[in-house]
Protein backbone atom coordinates (compact mmCIF):
# COMPACT_ATOMS: atom_id res chain seq x y z
CA UNK A 1 0.00 0.00 0.00
CA UNK A 2 2.57 2.93 0.76
CA UNK A 3 4.45 1.56 -2.47
CA UNK A 4 1.25 2.67 -4.33
CA UNK A 5 1.08 5.76 -2.47
CA UNK A 6 4.44 6.55 -3.51
CA UNK A 7 4.00 5.42 -6.76
CA UNK A 8 0.68 7.95 -6.62
CA UNK A 9 3.04 10.82 -5.57
CA UNK A 10 5.60 10.43 -8.27
CA UNK A 11 2.51 10.50 -10.87
CA UNK A 12 1.21 13.99 -9.38
CA UNK A 13 4.94 15.63 -9.49
CA UNK A 14 5.73 14.00 -12.89
CA UNK A 15 2.58 14.99 -14.64
CA UNK A 16 1.91 18.51 -12.97
CA UNK A 17 -0.53 17.88 -9.92
CA UNK A 18 1.43 18.75 -7.47
CA UNK A 19 4.66 20.37 -7.00
CA UNK A 20 6.67 21.44 -3.75
CA UNK A 21 6.08 25.23 -3.13
CA UNK A 22 9.48 27.19 -3.56
CA UNK A 23 11.22 23.66 -4.34
CA UNK A 24 14.46 25.65 -6.13
CA UNK A 25 15.01 27.04 -3.21
CA UNK A 26 14.81 24.14 -0.72
CA UNK A 27 10.92 23.85 -0.06
CA UNK A 28 8.82 25.35 2.26
CA UNK A 29 7.78 22.55 4.68
CA UNK A 30 4.00 21.83 4.67
CA UNK A 31 3.18 23.93 1.39
CA UNK A 32 2.60 22.86 -1.88
CA UNK A 33 1.83 24.73 -4.99
CA UNK A 34 -0.97 22.94 -7.48
CA UNK A 35 0.39 22.28 -11.01
CA UNK A 36 -1.92 23.03 -14.66
CA UNK A 37 -3.78 19.64 -13.92
CA UNK A 38 -4.17 19.86 -9.53
CA UNK A 39 -5.40 23.21 -10.30
CA UNK A 40 -8.50 21.60 -12.71
CA UNK A 41 -8.65 18.63 -10.40
CA UNK A 42 -9.72 20.91 -7.40
CA UNK A 43 -11.36 23.34 -9.09
CA UNK A 44 -13.96 20.95 -10.87
CA UNK A 45 -14.13 19.18 -6.87
CA UNK A 46 -14.90 22.81 -5.74
CA UNK A 47 -17.72 23.06 -8.75
CA UNK A 48 -19.51 20.04 -8.07
CA UNK A 49 -19.84 20.92 -4.95
CA UNK A 50 -21.22 24.65 -5.57
CA UNK A 51 -23.40 23.40 -7.96
CA UNK A 52 -24.69 20.83 -5.56
CA UNK A 53 -25.51 23.03 -2.88
CA UNK A 54 -26.03 26.40 -4.11
CA UNK A 55 -26.97 26.23 -7.94
CA UNK A 56 -29.33 23.10 -7.43
CA UNK A 57 -30.86 24.52 -4.20
CA UNK A 58 -33.48 27.49 -4.00
CA UNK A 59 -32.41 28.01 -0.15
CA UNK A 60 -28.25 28.46 -0.49
CA UNK A 61 -26.92 31.54 -1.05
CA UNK A 62 -23.13 32.35 -1.44
CA UNK A 63 -20.31 34.32 0.79
CA UNK A 64 -16.79 35.50 0.32
CA UNK A 65 -15.39 36.73 2.88
CA UNK A 66 -11.80 38.38 4.40
CA UNK A 67 -9.13 36.15 5.47
CA UNK A 68 -8.00 38.69 7.75
CA UNK A 69 -9.84 38.41 10.88
CA UNK A 70 -10.04 40.99 13.77
CA UNK A 71 -9.08 39.81 17.01
CA UNK A 72 -12.45 40.59 18.63
CA UNK A 73 -14.45 38.01 16.11
CA UNK A 74 -12.47 35.36 17.34
CA UNK A 75 -12.21 36.17 21.06
CA UNK A 76 -16.31 35.96 20.48
CA UNK A 77 -16.41 32.55 18.88
CA UNK A 78 -14.30 31.30 21.56
CA UNK A 79 -10.94 30.80 19.15
CA UNK A 80 -8.55 32.73 20.97
CA UNK A 81 -9.11 30.90 24.48
CA UNK A 82 -9.84 27.84 23.07
CA UNK A 83 -8.91 26.53 19.53
CA UNK A 84 -5.89 24.65 20.47
CA UNK A 85 -4.29 21.87 20.43
CA UNK A 86 -2.19 19.83 23.09
CA UNK A 87 1.48 19.79 22.27
CA UNK A 88 4.08 17.56 23.65
CA UNK A 89 8.06 17.46 22.69
CA UNK A 90 9.94 14.79 22.89
CA UNK A 91 13.43 15.40 24.75
CA UNK A 92 15.31 13.16 23.45
CA UNK A 93 14.65 13.45 19.48
CA UNK A 94 13.11 17.19 19.94
CA UNK A 95 10.37 16.95 17.94
CA UNK A 96 6.86 18.03 18.45
CA UNK A 97 3.80 16.45 17.64
CA UNK A 98 -0.14 15.96 19.21
CA UNK A 99 -0.53 13.47 21.74
CA UNK A 100 -3.91 12.36 20.43
CA UNK A 101 -2.73 11.39 17.26
CA UNK A 102 0.25 9.58 18.60
CA UNK A 103 0.85 5.50 19.30
CA UNK A 104 0.94 4.00 22.42
CA UNK A 105 4.40 2.37 23.13
CA UNK A 106 5.78 -0.79 21.53
CA UNK A 107 7.78 -3.70 22.87
CA UNK A 108 10.13 -6.27 21.61
CA UNK A 109 10.02 -10.02 21.95
CA UNK A 110 11.63 -9.61 25.44
CA UNK A 111 9.65 -6.56 26.40
CA UNK A 112 12.41 -3.99 26.32
CA UNK A 113 11.44 -1.01 24.76
CA UNK A 114 13.07 -0.29 21.03
CA UNK A 115 14.16 3.24 19.95
CA UNK A 116 14.38 3.90 16.31
CA UNK A 117 17.09 6.42 15.18
CA UNK A 118 17.63 7.38 11.50
CA UNK A 119 21.07 5.62 11.71
CA UNK A 120 23.89 3.77 13.83
CA UNK A 121 26.00 7.29 14.69
CA UNK A 122 22.69 8.84 15.90
CA UNK A 123 21.93 5.74 17.96
CA UNK A 124 24.97 5.81 19.73
CA UNK A 125 24.67 9.49 20.36
CA UNK A 126 21.51 9.06 21.75
CA UNK A 127 22.13 5.89 23.84
CA UNK A 128 24.46 8.35 25.53
CA UNK A 129 22.23 11.27 26.21
CA UNK A 130 19.77 8.98 27.80
CA UNK A 131 22.24 7.40 30.14
CA UNK A 132 23.65 10.57 31.16
CA UNK A 133 20.75 12.99 31.09
CA UNK A 134 17.56 11.72 30.47
CA UNK A 135 17.59 8.23 32.48
CA UNK A 136 21.20 8.07 34.54
CA UNK A 137 22.69 4.40 34.99
CA UNK A 138 19.30 2.76 33.38
CA UNK A 139 20.29 -0.44 31.43
CA UNK A 140 20.19 -0.32 27.55
CA UNK A 141 21.82 -1.46 24.68
CA UNK A 142 22.81 -0.11 21.17
CA UNK A 143 22.44 -2.19 17.96
CA UNK A 144 22.66 -0.99 14.75
CA UNK A 145 20.26 2.12 14.59
CA UNK A 146 18.40 1.27 17.86
CA UNK A 147 18.84 1.75 21.22
CA UNK A 148 17.09 -1.07 23.20
CA UNK A 149 15.53 0.40 26.56
CA UNK A 150 15.71 -3.00 29.03
CA UNK A 151 12.30 -2.45 31.56
CA UNK A 152 11.46 -4.03 34.66
CA UNK A 153 8.18 -2.97 34.24
CA UNK A 154 5.01 -1.08 32.24
CA UNK A 155 2.18 0.12 34.03
CA UNK A 156 -0.67 1.39 31.69
CA UNK A 157 -2.21 4.93 32.40
CA UNK A 158 -5.54 5.02 33.68
CA UNK A 159 -6.62 8.54 32.14
CA UNK A 160 -10.29 8.64 32.96
CA UNK A 161 -9.77 8.21 36.54
CA UNK A 162 -6.46 10.75 36.45
CA UNK A 163 -4.06 7.94 36.91
CA UNK A 164 -0.59 8.18 35.20
CA UNK A 165 1.14 5.35 34.14
CA UNK A 166 4.52 4.32 34.67
CA UNK A 167 7.61 3.09 33.15
CA UNK A 168 10.47 1.68 35.69
CA UNK A 169 13.80 0.69 34.16
CA UNK A 170 16.66 -1.88 34.87
CA UNK A 171 19.98 -0.27 36.13
CA UNK A 172 23.28 -0.97 34.89
CA UNK A 173 24.09 -1.83 39.13
CA UNK A 174 20.77 -4.39 40.51
CA UNK A 175 21.60 -2.37 43.87
CA UNK A 176 20.18 1.25 42.58
CA UNK A 177 16.96 2.32 42.59
CA UNK A 178 15.11 1.76 39.49
CA UNK A 179 14.67 4.39 37.25
CA UNK A 180 10.45 5.65 37.02
CA UNK A 181 9.25 7.28 34.29
CA UNK A 182 5.52 8.58 33.93
CA UNK A 183 3.68 7.36 30.70
CA UNK A 184 1.03 8.71 29.50
CA UNK A 185 -0.38 6.69 27.00
CA UNK A 186 1.70 7.22 23.67
CA UNK A 187 5.47 7.27 22.92
CA UNK A 188 6.75 9.96 19.78
CA UNK A 189 5.54 8.36 16.73
CA UNK A 190 8.45 8.27 14.48
CA UNK A 191 11.17 6.10 17.17
CA UNK A 192 8.89 4.52 19.86
CA UNK A 193 10.48 6.99 22.44
CA UNK A 194 9.23 7.64 25.74
CA UNK A 195 11.10 10.34 27.16
CA UNK A 196 8.44 13.27 26.67
CA UNK A 197 7.22 16.49 28.40
CA UNK A 198 3.69 16.96 29.80
CA UNK A 199 1.41 18.41 27.59
CA UNK A 200 0.50 21.73 27.22
CA UNK A 201 -2.02 23.58 25.26
CA UNK A 202 -0.81 25.27 21.97
CA UNK A 203 -2.97 28.08 19.80
CA UNK A 204 -3.58 27.00 16.11
CA UNK A 205 -4.03 30.62 14.40
CA UNK A 206 -1.76 32.58 13.08
CA UNK A 207 -1.21 36.02 14.36
CA UNK A 208 0.00 39.12 12.77
CA UNK A 209 -0.63 42.85 12.68
CA UNK A 210 -2.47 45.61 10.65
CA UNK A 211 -0.22 48.68 11.42
CA UNK A 212 2.08 50.99 10.02
CA UNK A 213 4.36 50.78 12.69
CA UNK A 214 6.72 47.66 13.19
CA UNK A 215 5.20 45.77 16.05
CA UNK A 216 8.63 43.95 16.84
CA UNK A 217 9.62 47.88 18.11
CA UNK A 218 6.45 48.70 20.15
CA UNK A 219 7.13 44.77 21.96
CA UNK A 220 10.79 46.24 22.42
CA UNK A 221 9.63 49.64 23.80
CA UNK A 222 7.13 48.09 25.87
CA UNK A 223 9.65 45.00 27.72
CA UNK A 224 12.16 48.09 28.25
CA UNK A 225 9.24 50.07 30.14
CA UNK A 226 8.77 47.20 32.80
CA UNK A 227 9.97 47.18 36.31
CA UNK A 228 13.09 45.06 36.89
CA UNK A 229 11.64 42.30 38.41
CA UNK A 230 8.65 41.92 36.86
CA UNK A 231 7.81 38.02 36.50
CA UNK A 232 7.54 36.87 32.19
CA UNK A 233 4.24 36.24 32.31
CA UNK A 234 3.10 39.60 33.49
CA UNK A 235 5.58 41.16 30.56
CA UNK A 236 3.76 38.81 27.74
CA UNK A 237 0.23 40.41 29.41
CA UNK A 238 1.20 43.79 29.03
CA UNK A 239 2.83 43.46 25.71
CA UNK A 240 -0.45 41.72 24.40
CA UNK A 241 -2.82 44.51 25.57
CA UNK A 242 -0.41 47.76 23.25
CA UNK A 243 -0.81 45.25 20.45
CA UNK A 244 -4.20 44.12 20.75
CA UNK A 245 -5.83 46.84 18.93
CA UNK A 246 -3.91 45.97 15.51
CA UNK A 247 -4.00 42.29 16.42
CA UNK A 248 -5.71 40.36 13.47
CA UNK A 249 -5.56 36.53 12.06
CA UNK A 250 -5.28 34.76 9.54
CA UNK A 251 -8.84 32.44 9.75
CA UNK A 252 -8.72 29.50 11.05
CA UNK A 253 -12.16 28.78 9.54
CA UNK A 254 -14.41 30.45 7.02
CA UNK A 255 -17.56 30.05 8.76
CA UNK A 256 -17.12 33.40 11.49
CA UNK A 257 -17.69 35.52 8.38
CA UNK A 258 -20.60 33.99 7.43
CA UNK A 259 -21.59 34.39 11.24
CA UNK A 260 -20.85 38.03 11.16
CA UNK A 261 -22.67 38.58 8.23
CA UNK A 262 -26.07 36.69 8.84
CA UNK A 263 -28.45 39.69 9.34
CA UNK A 264 -26.89 41.28 6.20
CA UNK A 265 -27.46 38.45 4.54
CA UNK A 266 -31.11 38.11 5.58
CA UNK A 267 -31.99 41.62 4.97
CA UNK A 268 -30.45 41.60 1.20
CA UNK A 269 -31.35 38.51 -0.20
CA UNK A 270 -35.04 38.26 1.87
CA UNK A 271 -33.89 34.54 3.71
CA UNK A 272 -35.57 32.74 6.00
CA UNK A 273 -35.03 29.90 7.94
CA UNK A 274 -34.06 26.81 6.51
CA UNK A 275 -31.38 28.70 4.48
CA UNK A 276 -27.95 28.18 4.37
CA UNK A 277 -25.10 30.58 3.24
CA UNK A 278 -22.52 28.85 1.35
CA UNK A 279 -18.76 29.79 1.25
CA UNK A 280 -15.44 28.84 -0.63
CA UNK A 281 -12.21 29.89 0.79
CA UNK A 282 -8.81 29.45 2.44
CA UNK A 283 -8.04 29.27 6.19
CA UNK A 284 -4.51 28.76 8.40
CA UNK A 285 -4.06 26.62 11.27
CA UNK A 286 -0.68 26.47 12.35
CA UNK A 287 -0.32 22.62 13.18
CA UNK A 288 2.24 20.58 15.39
CA UNK A 289 2.71 17.92 12.88
CA UNK A 290 2.64 18.20 9.19
CA UNK A 291 1.93 15.13 7.53
CA UNK A 292 1.06 12.88 4.43
CA UNK A 293 1.57 15.34 1.51
CA UNK A 294 -1.69 17.54 1.70
CA UNK A 295 -2.84 15.98 4.24
CA UNK A 296 -2.17 18.29 6.98
CA UNK A 297 -0.89 21.44 5.87
CA UNK A 298 -1.13 25.46 7.55
CA UNK A 299 -2.78 26.40 4.60
CA UNK A 300 -5.51 24.65 3.40
CA UNK A 301 -9.28 25.54 1.20
CA UNK A 302 -12.49 24.75 3.26
CA UNK A 303 -15.81 24.21 1.13
CA UNK A 304 -18.46 25.25 4.36
CA UNK A 305 -22.20 25.29 4.57
CA UNK A 306 -23.91 27.27 7.46
CA UNK A 307 -27.62 26.12 7.54
CA UNK A 308 -29.89 27.83 9.81
CA UNK A 309 -33.21 26.31 10.96
CA UNK A 310 -35.42 26.62 13.50
CA UNK A 311 -34.29 25.18 17.37
CA UNK A 312 -37.30 22.21 16.61
CA UNK A 313 -35.84 21.67 13.37
CA UNK A 314 -32.44 21.33 14.12
CA UNK A 315 -32.40 17.37 14.69
CA UNK A 316 -34.23 16.73 11.27
CA UNK A 317 -31.55 18.91 9.23
CA UNK A 318 -28.97 17.40 11.17
CA UNK A 319 -29.77 14.03 9.90
CA UNK A 320 -30.60 15.36 6.96
CA UNK A 321 -27.15 17.15 5.93
CA UNK A 322 -25.10 13.84 7.36
CA UNK A 323 -27.03 11.67 4.85
CA UNK A 324 -26.79 14.79 1.49
CA UNK A 325 -23.20 14.85 2.02
CA UNK A 326 -22.66 11.68 2.87
CA UNK A 327 -24.49 10.80 -0.61
CA UNK A 328 -22.30 13.03 -2.02
CA UNK A 329 -18.89 11.67 -1.59
CA UNK A 330 -20.17 8.42 -2.82
CA UNK A 331 -21.53 9.69 -5.79
CA UNK A 332 -17.96 10.60 -7.35
CA UNK A 333 -16.13 7.40 -5.74
CA UNK A 334 -14.35 4.47 -7.39
CA UNK A 335 -14.66 2.55 -4.09
CA UNK A 336 -17.52 3.63 -2.27
CA UNK A 337 -16.39 0.95 0.77
CA UNK A 338 -13.45 2.94 1.10
CA UNK A 339 -15.61 6.08 2.51
CA UNK A 340 -17.78 5.88 5.89
CA UNK A 341 -19.45 7.90 8.42
CA UNK A 342 -18.35 7.90 12.01
CA UNK A 343 -19.89 9.99 14.95
CA UNK A 344 -17.85 11.52 17.26
CA UNK A 345 -17.60 11.22 21.05
CA UNK A 346 -18.60 13.55 23.49
CA UNK A 347 -15.16 14.34 24.34
CA UNK A 348 -14.08 14.72 20.75
CA UNK A 349 -16.25 17.23 19.85
CA UNK A 350 -15.29 20.92 19.22
CA UNK A 351 -16.19 23.26 21.85
CA UNK A 352 -19.35 24.73 19.82
CA UNK A 353 -21.01 21.32 18.81
CA UNK A 354 -23.99 19.30 20.23
CA UNK A 355 -23.21 16.76 18.12
CA UNK A 356 -20.88 16.17 14.90
CA UNK A 357 -20.07 13.12 12.03
CA UNK A 358 -17.36 12.85 10.42
CA UNK A 359 -16.87 11.25 6.82
CA UNK A 360 -13.88 9.35 6.77
CA UNK A 361 -11.42 7.83 3.89
CA UNK A 362 -9.30 5.24 4.10
CA UNK A 363 -6.12 6.58 2.83
CA UNK A 364 -2.71 4.36 2.77
CA UNK A 365 -2.02 5.19 6.56
CA UNK A 366 -5.49 4.70 7.50
CA UNK A 367 -8.87 6.31 8.00
CA UNK A 368 -8.98 10.22 8.01
CA UNK A 369 -10.89 12.68 8.47
CA UNK A 370 -12.30 14.56 4.81
CA UNK A 371 -15.53 16.07 6.48
CA UNK A 372 -17.56 16.85 9.70
CA UNK A 373 -20.87 17.74 9.65
CA UNK A 374 -21.49 19.54 13.27
CA UNK A 375 -24.83 20.83 14.85
CA UNK A 376 -23.56 24.06 16.49
CA UNK A 377 -26.28 24.96 18.07
CA UNK A 378 -27.08 28.81 18.56
CA UNK A 379 -23.68 29.04 20.45
CA UNK A 380 -21.73 31.24 17.24
CA UNK A 381 -24.55 33.44 16.97
CA UNK A 382 -25.71 34.46 20.50
CA UNK A 383 -22.00 34.49 21.25
CA UNK A 384 -21.59 37.70 18.81
CA UNK A 385 -24.85 38.96 19.86
CA UNK A 386 -23.58 39.15 23.16
CA UNK A 387 -20.17 41.14 22.08
CA UNK A 388 -22.01 43.33 20.01
CA UNK A 389 -25.63 43.36 20.64
CA UNK A 390 -26.33 42.56 17.00
CA UNK A 391 -30.26 41.26 16.26
CA UNK A 392 -29.54 37.96 14.82
CA UNK A 393 -33.20 36.74 16.25
CA UNK A 394 -35.48 35.32 13.42
CA UNK A 395 -39.73 35.93 13.78
CA UNK A 396 -41.69 32.78 13.31
CA UNK A 397 -44.52 32.47 11.77
CA UNK A 398 -46.95 32.19 14.11
CA UNK A 399 -49.45 30.02 12.08
CA UNK A 400 -46.83 27.24 11.93
CA UNK A 401 -45.76 27.42 15.98
CA UNK A 402 -47.22 25.20 19.09
CA UNK A 403 -48.48 26.56 21.60
CA UNK A 404 -45.17 26.07 23.46
CA UNK A 405 -42.74 27.72 20.75
CA UNK A 406 -41.47 31.15 20.89
CA UNK A 407 -42.21 33.54 18.41
CA UNK A 408 -38.68 34.65 18.16
CA UNK A 409 -35.69 32.65 18.20
CA UNK A 410 -31.83 32.65 17.17
CA UNK A 411 -31.51 29.95 14.38
CA UNK A 412 -29.32 26.59 15.15
CA UNK A 413 -26.60 26.23 12.89
CA UNK A 414 -25.89 22.65 11.22
CA UNK A 415 -22.73 22.85 9.11
CA UNK A 416 -20.88 20.91 6.76
CA UNK A 417 -17.04 21.30 6.74
CA UNK A 418 -14.96 19.76 4.10
CA UNK A 419 -11.42 20.15 3.27
CA UNK A 420 -10.90 20.43 -0.50
CA UNK A 421 -7.22 19.75 -0.54
CA UNK A 422 -8.12 16.18 1.80
CA UNK A 423 -10.99 15.55 -0.84
CA UNK A 424 -8.48 15.72 -3.90
CA UNK A 425 -6.14 13.55 -2.03
CA UNK A 426 -8.71 11.14 -1.37
CA UNK A 427 -10.19 11.13 -4.74
CA UNK A 428 -6.60 10.96 -6.44
CA UNK A 429 -6.10 7.52 -4.08
CA UNK A 430 -9.78 6.49 -4.49
CA UNK A 431 -8.64 6.76 -8.39
CA UNK A 432 -5.45 5.35 -8.72
CA UNK A 433 -5.22 2.39 -10.43
CA UNK A 434 -2.01 0.28 -11.50
CA UNK A 435 -2.79 -2.18 -14.68
CA UNK A 436 -0.75 -5.23 -14.50
CA UNK A 437 0.90 -6.07 -18.27
CA UNK A 438 -1.79 -8.57 -20.35
CA UNK A 439 0.94 -9.88 -22.53
CA UNK A 440 3.12 -11.41 -19.92
CA UNK A 441 6.66 -9.58 -20.94
CA UNK A 442 7.60 -8.09 -17.65
CA UNK A 443 6.78 -4.80 -18.50
CA UNK A 444 6.02 -2.17 -15.66
CA UNK A 445 2.41 -1.90 -14.25
CA UNK A 446 0.38 0.99 -15.95
CA UNK A 447 -0.79 4.01 -14.05
CA UNK A 448 -4.78 4.83 -14.68
CA UNK A 449 -6.38 7.52 -13.05
CA UNK A 450 -10.62 6.18 -13.02
CA UNK A 451 -11.58 10.07 -11.54
CA UNK A 452 -15.25 10.74 -12.32
CA UNK A 453 -15.59 12.11 -15.72
CA UNK A 454 -16.95 15.38 -13.86
CA UNK A 455 -13.84 15.87 -12.01
CA UNK A 456 -11.29 14.58 -14.59
CA UNK A 457 -8.87 18.01 -15.25
CA UNK A 458 -8.93 16.94 -18.67
CA UNK A 459 -12.30 16.09 -20.06
CA UNK A 460 -11.13 15.48 -23.54
CA UNK A 461 -7.92 14.91 -25.93
CA UNK A 462 -8.50 15.43 -29.49
CA UNK A 463 -5.39 13.01 -31.27
CA UNK A 464 -4.68 13.58 -35.07
CA UNK A 465 -3.64 9.88 -35.97
CA UNK A 466 -0.29 11.86 -37.53
CA UNK A 467 1.32 14.72 -37.67
CA UNK A 468 0.30 15.54 -41.49
CA UNK A 469 -1.28 19.13 -41.89
CA UNK A 470 -4.64 17.42 -42.99
CA UNK A 471 -5.32 16.21 -39.77
CA UNK A 472 -5.16 19.89 -38.28
CA UNK A 473 -7.95 21.37 -39.53
CA UNK A 474 -10.37 18.58 -38.32
CA UNK A 475 -8.75 18.15 -34.69
CA UNK A 476 -8.85 22.25 -34.00
CA UNK A 477 -12.45 22.16 -35.12
CA UNK A 478 -13.53 19.46 -32.93
CA UNK A 479 -11.37 21.30 -30.16
CA UNK A 480 -13.46 24.18 -29.93
CA UNK A 481 -16.89 23.16 -30.08
CA UNK A 482 -15.69 21.34 -26.96
CA UNK A 483 -13.56 24.26 -25.60
CA UNK A 484 -16.85 26.72 -26.23
CA UNK A 485 -18.79 24.55 -23.55
CA UNK A 486 -15.97 25.26 -21.10
CA UNK A 487 -14.68 22.11 -20.71
CA UNK A 488 -10.68 21.79 -20.30
CA UNK A 489 -9.52 20.32 -23.83
CA UNK A 490 -6.14 19.58 -25.52
CA UNK A 491 -4.73 18.38 -29.06
CA UNK A 492 -2.18 15.52 -28.29
CA UNK A 493 -0.05 15.88 -31.38
CA UNK A 494 2.89 14.07 -30.12
CA UNK A 495 4.87 11.86 -32.09
CA UNK A 496 3.76 8.85 -30.50
CA UNK A 497 1.97 6.28 -31.39
CA UNK A 498 -2.02 6.25 -30.67
CA UNK A 499 -1.97 3.66 -28.40
CA UNK A 500 1.30 5.25 -25.89
CA UNK A 501 -0.76 8.75 -26.36
CA UNK A 502 -4.17 7.03 -24.86
CA UNK A 503 -1.54 5.69 -21.97
CA UNK A 504 -0.62 8.67 -21.25
CA UNK A 505 -4.23 10.38 -20.80
CA UNK A 506 -5.13 7.02 -18.89
CA UNK A 507 -2.08 8.03 -16.17
CA UNK A 508 -3.98 11.10 -15.84
CA UNK A 509 -7.38 10.71 -15.77
CA UNK A 510 -8.70 12.03 -19.28
CA UNK A 511 -12.14 9.86 -20.00
CA UNK A 512 -12.09 10.31 -23.41
CA UNK A 513 -9.85 11.06 -26.28
CA UNK A 514 -10.96 11.83 -29.76
CA UNK A 515 -8.84 9.96 -32.57
CA UNK A 516 -8.60 12.06 -35.99
CA UNK A 517 -7.99 9.33 -38.73
CA UNK A 518 -7.70 8.54 -42.42
CA UNK A 519 -11.60 7.52 -42.16
CA UNK A 520 -12.58 11.39 -40.83
CA UNK A 521 -10.67 12.93 -43.98
CA UNK A 522 -13.45 11.17 -46.28
CA UNK A 523 -16.68 11.51 -44.01
CA UNK A 524 -15.97 13.58 -41.09
CA UNK A 525 -16.58 10.99 -39.02
CA UNK A 526 -13.96 10.44 -35.90
CA UNK A 527 -13.51 7.63 -33.09
CA UNK A 528 -14.40 8.36 -29.13
CA UNK A 529 -12.26 6.59 -26.62
CA UNK A 530 -13.53 5.53 -23.21
CA UNK A 531 -11.05 5.56 -21.08
CA UNK A 532 -12.22 2.87 -18.23
CA UNK A 533 -13.15 0.49 -20.73
CA UNK A 534 -11.02 0.83 -24.13
CA UNK A 535 -14.12 1.20 -26.36
CA UNK A 536 -14.31 3.35 -28.84
CA UNK A 537 -17.24 4.40 -31.04
CA UNK A 538 -17.39 6.32 -34.17
CA UNK A 539 -19.62 9.40 -34.43
CA UNK A 540 -19.59 12.37 -36.90
CA UNK A 541 -17.39 14.99 -35.50
CA UNK A 542 -20.21 17.62 -35.03
CA UNK A 543 -21.62 15.38 -32.50
CA UNK A 544 -18.75 15.12 -30.68
CA UNK A 545 -20.00 17.66 -28.23
CA UNK A 546 -23.09 16.40 -28.16
CA UNK A 547 -21.96 12.79 -27.13
CA UNK A 548 -19.32 13.67 -24.46
CA UNK A 549 -22.09 16.00 -22.66
CA UNK A 550 -24.33 13.45 -22.33
CA UNK A 551 -21.77 11.32 -20.38
CA UNK A 552 -20.62 14.08 -18.25
CA UNK A 553 -23.54 14.62 -16.76
CA UNK A 554 -25.18 11.16 -16.58
CA UNK A 555 -26.81 10.80 -13.11
CA UNK A 556 -26.03 14.87 -12.71
CA UNK A 557 -29.18 15.92 -10.40
CA UNK A 558 -31.65 13.87 -12.65
CA UNK A 559 -33.55 14.48 -9.28
CA UNK A 560 -34.26 18.37 -10.91
CA UNK A 561 -35.65 16.86 -14.30
CA UNK A 562 -38.60 15.04 -12.23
Amino acid sequence: MAQKFRALLDLCRRRGFLYQSAEIYGGLRGAYDYGPLGVELKKNILNSWWRRHVYYRDDVVGLDTSILTPHSVLKASGHVDEFTDLLVDCTLTKERFRPDKAPQIALDKLGHIPISAPNKDTAQVWGKLIQEQLAPNIKLAVEGNRVILHTQSIVDPDLKNGQVGRITFKMQDDHQTPFILNYYGYVEPNTNSPFLTDSRPFNLMFKTFLDPIDPIDRVIQTTQNQKEGTSSTKVRETVDEVLRPSTVYLRPETAQGVFVNFEQVVRTMKMKPPFGIAQVGKSFRNEIRLEHGIFRTPEFEQLELEYFVSPSDSKHYFDYWRKERFDWWLEHACHPENFRQRNHAMDEMAHYATGCTDVEYLYPWGWGEVEGVAHRGHYDLTQHIKNTGANFEIVADETKLTSEQSTRYVPHVIESSCGLNRAMLAYLCDAFHQVEDEDGKGKPARNILRLDPRLAPIKCAVMPLTGKPEFNDMSQRVAKTLRRKGWYTVVESQKLKIGKRYYRHDEIGTPWCVTIDYQSLEDETVTIRDRDTGNQERVHWKEVQQVVGDKLMKGEAEDLLD
